[in-house]
């Protein structure tokens, strides 16, 4: 576990994700960065907060664009992110109220799930909307 290195691998070619998914892998490294450097909860915090924003609004996007081309794979791609946005939040509402730490395996799952996603749903999606 540790910083997420942006490479190649990630991009899907499609612009716009591609801008979104760089946003997101800069708020989780900063996230990363700040406790690396024991910043404190109240930054970890207000990185969090950002990441878990971020993460909602990148999906709207990426569901209307899904929406808009008729990606045939759009509910089971919708479930993943519903699913991870649930789990953010109640980790942001723990993590605020200092009920939960975000400890090694924490951060291992957001990484894991991150760098995951983009590389199979996402480069699926990208692909689809190249063809279509």
């Amino acid at each position: 576990m540790g910083l997420i290195e942006w490479s190649a691998a990630l991009e899907t070619g499609d612009a716009r994700i591609d801008e979104q998914h760089r946003t997101l892998v800069k708020a989780f490294n900063d996230l990363e960065d700040a406790l690396a450097r024991r910043r404190g909860r109240e930054a970890a915090s207000r990185t969090l907060l950002f990441l878990v924003g971020y993460a909602t609004e990148h999906f709207q996007m990426e569901e209307k664009l899904m929406d808009d081309a008729g990606f045939p794979d759009a509910a089971r791609h919708k479930r993943f992110h519903h699913d991870l946005v649930v789990k953010l939040s109640a980790l942001l509402t723990s993590y605020t109220q200092g009920s939960a730490t975000l400890n090694p395996d924490v951060m291992g799952f957001l990484e894991g799930w991150l760098v995951e996603h983009i590389l199979g749903e996402d480069q699926r999606l990208a692909q689809f909307l190249r063809a279509h």
